[in-house]
């Protein structure tokens, strides 16, 4: 081999040597970078990409509602009942403008939690809603409620004593819920769910466990927030929060907030005892000015001029 064949021979092994390099370069240089690409996707900011913030409620805005505390606290201070307040605009996203944590007896508000119990079964497949339960006579109970005055040996499904037990306020379905779901079960579901104040220790028209100290207790704080997760379909989710609403948008006692507000849609409950009358839920406003609002009052002095005194805080708070 002479020479100028050997020189051809190295320069040929030195191009192929340096193809070689600069595709080994170039390969690690695309796993760099496609590394990179898949920590740092596309849908998520990049550091100097700035968040986007929770929106800011006007200061104007502000003032009202801080007028409107007041008010609300005037109302509620002018004597002839004890008076708890939630107050809420869950749109803002802001923290509860009122939010007392007083104990009270529940009355019949206690059953939104029973429906929400229920819910939640049937949602793990513990419980249907087309199950049918059977009225026998030691299930009948008075006070409020329809089925009470059905014939021994009625079967009613699940999904009719819930509706019965909230629209109607119905103490015979609830008592019969409370068979059913236990009120162990019900006690763990107030506890699971932030419910500080709430418990159920007795059931509906039990003048026995009443004599002997057992009431059920919730408080405004605690209705409130119930509302609120319902209201944003984080109770038990959806369609199950759907179908609570539309049990609460059913409700026929009618004397207190929609009242007040007759052309609000209201998802609410109510509650009564001798002394004491409540009303709470989730109001559905135009342009989507909705607020949560629960009022319970103790003590009264006068029914009636505590449901006006409620009507009128329902009528403020709404901005009317």
């Amino acid at each position: 081999m002479n020479g100028t064949n050997r020189n051809i021979i190295i320069a040929l092994s030195l191009l192929i040597v340096g193809i070689v390099v600069l595709l080994l370069f170039a390969g690690g240089l695309w796993l760099l970078l496609h590394e990179r690409h898949e920590e740092s996707p596309a849908d998520r900011p990049r550091t100097d990409e700035p968040l986007l913030s929770a929106p800011k409620v006007p200061e104007h805005v502000r003032q009202d509602r801080r007028a409107l505390v007041e008010e609300v606290r005037r109302l509620t201070a002018q004597g002839g009942a004890k008076f708890s307040v939630y107050l809420a605009y869950p749109e803002d996203g802001t923290t509860p403008l009122i939010a007392d944590e007083e104990e009270r007896c529940a009355a019949s508000m206690i059953k939104v939690f029973i429906l929400a119990c229920a819910m939640e079964k049937v949602k793990a497949g513990e419980l249907h809603l087309d199950d049918w339960l059977r009225i026998e006579a030691d299930d009948k109970v008075g006070g409020a409620g329809v089925i009470a005055g059905y014939r021994d040996g009625t079967a009613l499904s699940v999904e009719t004593l819930l509706r019965l037990m909230i629209a109607e306020s119905d103490n015979t379905a609830t008592n019969m819920m409370i068979d059913r779901l236990g009120m162990a079960e019900i006690n763990r579901w107030m506890k699971a769910h932030g419910c500080r104040a709430s418990r159920l220790q007795r059931k509906m028209m039990d003048t026995k466990a009443v004599r002997e100290g057992r009431e059920n207790y919730t408080s405004a704080r605690d209705l409130g927030e119930f509302f609120a997760c319902l209201y944003r379909s984080e109770c038990v989710g959806e369609p199950y929060d759907g179908k609570m609403r539309d049990m609460l948008l059913a409700q026929t006692d009618t004397e207190c907030f929609p009242h007040a507000l007759p052309k609000a849609r209201i998802a609410h409950k109510t509650g009564e005892l001798d002394g004491l009358y409540s009303d709470g839920g989730i109001f559905y406003g135009e342009n989507d000015n909705d607020m949560i609002l629960v009022i319970l009052a103790d003590d009264l002095e006068s029914r009636g001029h505590a449901i006006e005194r409620m009507r009128e805080i329902a009528r403020r708070a709404a901005g009317e």
